[in-house]
Formats: structure tokens, C-alpha cells, sequence
């Protein structure tokens, strides 16, 4: 699908789900904090692999130098995967590299959790099933995630969710009730258990992360910091795989009709046609400070709360300035970050 024909897509079925679009917005478009009062956030600015790699694992340490040079502080890791070093080797070069490693995703077993305490990764990422958000389902995941973060504990990992949109839906479909992502917070132990709010899904959803994280402070030790042009216009585009992907066919590792170039060539799972779809889809993804978020005021309520890491993600190259290139797009949020 081409890019008019998505957006033409989303804009129909944006004004037959006119909900979203009364959803409120948090903050107009400001200009660039000054560089010259940075400071509040040093040594927290951070980055996900995924922000340069996508799905492609392989470029994971050519991509740790990239991060570093652009300046961040730490990174978020992607699995387990060290480029063939050993795990004291691996770590050793990332320290190289004046980078810490603040989590890693897509960790899930008691060998994995063994690796990542020999690592000291202090988080990885968990993801319940949510089914049809009901009461019933919501509390068994809300189980689940404390016996997640009990056996991560036996590490010294702490188990923090990582959100799409779901978890910003209301419970029961119930609006003006709790949303799933109050359930979640509300019933899982804080011991074991933490949120890696991802601000643009949040904003993306009609959510307000500042109100989140003042509403349940401590709760948040990580971020990952996304900013959110819009709300969306209907239900279609909060699917992190949107449903014109999903009719093309599952997501098959190391896709044979893959794109073989441009940054579609590292979004393995999927056709180079798939990959174009979901790559347009995430347009809302723009460069942080030019969308909704009031990143001035959700920052001083992490502060107040005690945040350890802002973790930079972008799925979306093409906004004004970022001219397709990751590179370009995570040294920009970079130095937005370390300029509030």
C-alpha cells in the first residue's frame, strides 16, 4: 500500500470514530528548550537498540558505537544477542563506549535472566496477555506479572511493562472508568513490579502520561520517551500491528521478500509491502518537542518521582528534518532531551 492510500485509509475511518479525535491535547507546539540551561536530565538520556536496529539484531554493535557518539548516556538492550563475544566481553565494550545499560527487552526465561544479572541490567521488559480487557482477564495478568517480577527478582532484575495502546482502553469498555492501565498499577506489588511508560503510545491513545505519573508516583523507574504528533483518529490505528499489515500476512523471521535496502531493510519480520504499511502508520511518531506532550512538565514529575533513565525510541524517520535517516532523528532527541 502507498503512503497517500494508508493515510487516505486512516482518514476515512478516522471520521467514522470520531471519539478519538475529541480526545484531549496536552500541549501546543514549542520551540526547542535553550541547549544553554541543560542539566536536569544528565546522565539519564538513553536509547533503545530497537530506535536504529528495528528487528535486525545483527547491526547491534556497530549500533552501540552510533549511540555512543551521538552522546547518550545508557541504551536498552534487545535480547541476548553479544555479537558473538562473551558475555564479559560484550560488557566490557559497551562500558568502551562510556554507555550503561539501563534494561533489555525480549528477556523471558531463568537463562536469560542469569545472562542479564552477569550483564547488570537492572530491568527487562513484560508483557501479559490483556485478552478482551476485562475485569476477570485484566486481574489474571495483574497475577501474572507479580509471579513474573518474583522470578525476575531472584536476579536482582525488576520486571517493568512496556505499553502499546491497549492498556489505555477502558476496562470492560467502560468509559470515564478505570482504564487497564490504573487495574495494572493499582494491583501489581511495586517490589516486583514496574511501568516503562511509553509517552507516545500513551498520548497516541487520548491518554495523558503526566497525569499517570503523578497519579502514581514511584511506579515508573524507566521511560520510554516517544513523542505523539495526535490522537488517533480510530481504534484501526492503535494496533501495533494495524490490521491492512496483518491481512498481508504473519510477521516471519527474517522475511524472504524482506526490503534488501533503505531503513525497511532492518524491519526483518515483515514484506518489503508490510513494512512500508507499518512504517507510515507510526507518522504520528515526530521529532520530540513538535507534538503534544508537555515534555517540560512530564519531566519535572519523573524528576519529582525519582526516574533513573528516559529511554529514547523512534519508529518514524520521515517528519521534517529527520530526511528518513534513524541516525539523524535519535541525535535530535538526544539533544532535545539534555536541553530541558
Amino acid at each position: 500500500m502507498e503512503r497517500r492510500s494508508f493515510l487516505k485509509s486512516s482518514l476515512l475511518l478516522g471520521a467514522a470514530s470520531m471519539a478519538w479525535s475529541k480526545a484531549p491535547v496536552f500541549a501546543a507546539e514549542r520551540p526547542m528548550p535553550d541547549a544553554h540551561k541543560a542539566g536536569k536530565l544528565k546522565g539519564k538520556v538513553c536509547a533503545q537498540l530497537y530506535c536504529l536496529l528495528k528487528t535486525n539484531q545483527s547491526k547491534s554493535i556497530e549500533v552501540l558505537k552510533q549511540l555512543s557518539e551521538i552522546g547518550f548516556d545508557g541504551v536498552e538492550l534487545m535480547g541476548t544477542f553479544t555479537g558473538n563475544m562473551t558475555t564479559q566481553e560484550y560488557k566490557a565494550y559497551i562500558k568502551s563506549l562510556n554507555l550503561k545499560v539501563v534494561s533489555s527487552h525480549n528477556l523471558s526465561t531463568e537463562k536469560d535472566f542469569a545472562w542479564a544479572q552477569e550483564m547488570g541490567i537492572p530491568h527487562t521488559d513484560i508483557r501479559p496477555d490483556m485478552g478482551d480487557g476485562s475485569y476477570d482477564v485484566i486481574m489474571k495478568a495483574c497475577d501474572a506479572m507479580n509471579e513474573a517480577g518474583k522470578l525476575r527478582a531472584k536476579y536482582g532484575i525488576k520486571a517493568v511493562l512496556h505499553n502499546h495502546s491497549q492498556e489505555f482502553r477502558w476496562v470492560d469498555g467502560k468509559e470515564g472508568g478505570d482504564r487497564i492501565y490504573d487495574m495494572l498499577i493499582k494491583n501489581t506489588d511495586p517490589q516486583y513490579v514496574g511501568f516503562e511508560l511509553d509517552t507516545g503510545w500513551c498520548a497516541f491513545s487520548g491518554a495523558d502520561p503526566i497525569e499517570f505519573v503523578k497519579k502514581y508516583p514511584g511506579r515508573f523507574p524507566v521511560i520510554h520517551a516517544k513523542e505523539a504528533a495526535r490522537v488517533a483518529y480510530c481504534d484501526d490505528e492503535l494496533e501495533h500491528f494495524p490490521a491492512d499489515v496483518l491481512m498481508m500476512g504473519a510477521p516471519t523471521p527474517n522475511n524472504p521478500k524482506r526490503a534488501t535496502e533503505g531503513h525497511l531493510a532492518d524491519i526483518t519480520l515483515f514484506t518489503k509491502e508490510q513494512a512500508n504499511v507499518l512504517y507510515w502508520g507510526r507518522h504520528w511518531n515526530v521529532k520530540m518537542g513538535n507534538g503534544i506532550i508537555d515534555w517540560k512538565a512530564l519531566s519535572d514529575a519523573l524528576e519529582a518521582q525519582g526516574i533513573e533513565a528516559y529511554i529514547c525510541e523512534r519508529e518514524y524517520f520521515d517528519y521534517d528534518g529527520g530526511e528518513g535517516d534513524p541516525y539523524t532523528c535519535a541525535k535530535q532527541d538526544c539533544e532535545f532531551l539534555n536541553s530541558l
